[in-house]
């Protein structure tokens, strides 16, 4: 559903090649979508012949973290071997983890690839920021964070001329923190750090929310499994912007596809699939029963299927309007 919301299609998601923001709060799901981003490019980078960068020779994966912690099991969620496949690295301020990825990007010969994920951009502090952190001084207070915002905009600018016209094939991914406007009774109520510089440069912004979290019972107790989470996309230079989704999370495991492709058939009153029951509750017993009469595929078909049917929907309503040429 996520692929959906993103790109409209089940295949693609985020775009190649090109800057992508996911914004969030806590607990939300952000790192998770960039953990399983990288598990699929992994998984399939080698198998795709690009119509722009042909086939893939040599692909690399970067992990920038400015928190330095990884706290979730990833060797159980995506195989021994998903660790020694990523470069993790944690660059001590924003600017030199911008110049490891411009370095990166540049040293890309034909047929190399590379994905390269910050995050978050908020717990990577400026050289300059870095040095007066301690200070009290009002004056020094007032303009932290400004010299990282200024850093910004040079940065996402030699970024995107890289990636201009498909010159080199790297694509970055920044993961933003949001923040709560104090006092605010109109319009957004959250915004995210980083300036202007984030929202003119970046070509998908998705921003990540928590519905609720995912409880069971089990002998007699109850306990969180895992939650529920909507991605809305906020901007988008390569689809449609403003799409939205539901994904379910299950705790040690990652994103719960084929749940979540249930969720969305039950969104639109569908109680049964191929003569499977779904139930929101009983989700476990829907997946399990699509994974053991290998129906993931032709779920896929059926969720796109339907998505594709509400965007026509609105295409048809938009074509009754007055045309309009040059």
């Amino acid at each position: 559903m996520v692929n959906l919301a993103l790109s409209g299609r089940k295949e693609g998601a985020w775009p190649r090649a090109r800057v992508s923001n996911i914004v969030g709060d806590g607990s939300s799901g952000k790192t998770l979508l960039a953990l399983e981003l990288i598990f699929w490019f992994l998984k399939m980078i080698y198998s795709i012949n690009s119509k722009i960068f042909g086939k893939v020779k040599k692909a690399k994966v970067v992990y920038n973290n400015g928190e330095g912690v990884m706290d979730f099991p990833l060797s159980r969620m995506y195989g021994p071997n998903f660790e020694k496949m990523v470069d993790w690295k944690r660059s001590p301020t924003i600017e030199s983890a911008g110049r490891d990825y411009l370095d990166e990007a540049r040293k890309l010969k034909k047929g190399e690839c590379l994905l390269y994920i910050i995050d978050s951009w908020d717990s990577f502090r400026s050289i300059h920021d870095a040095k007066i952190q301690k200070e009290k001084d009002e004056d020094v207070i007032k303009g932290y964070n400004l010299k990282k915002q200024q850093f910004a905009w040079k940065f996402f600018a030699d970024a995107c001329d890289l990636i201009d016209k498909n010159a080199v094939d790297a694509t970055l991914i920044i993961i933003s923190q949001t923040k709560s406007k104090i006092g605010v009774t109109f319009g957004k109520k959250q915004y995210r750090s980083g300036g202007d510089a984030l929202n003119f440069y970046t070509h998908l912004v998705p921003w990540v929310r928590r519905v609720k979290k995912l409880v069971k019972t089990r002998m007699n107790e109850a306990k969180v499994f895992g939650f529920l989470s909507e991605i809305n996309v906020d901007r988008s230079k390569v689809g449609l912007a403003f799409r939205t989704a539901e994904f379910r999370i299950i705790n040690n495991h990652g994103i719960d596809d084929i749940g979540s492709m249930g969720m969305y058939l039950l969104k639109h009153k569908k109680k049964k699939w191929k003569g499977i029951k779904i139930e929101e509750l009983n989700m476990h017993n829907f997946t399990k029963e699509v994974i053991r009469r290998g129906l993931k595929e032709d779920l896929q078909a059926r969720c796109e299927k339907i998505w594709m049917q509400v965007e026509e929907q609105f295409e048809r309503e938009a074509d009754v309007l007055e045309e309009k040429s040059l």
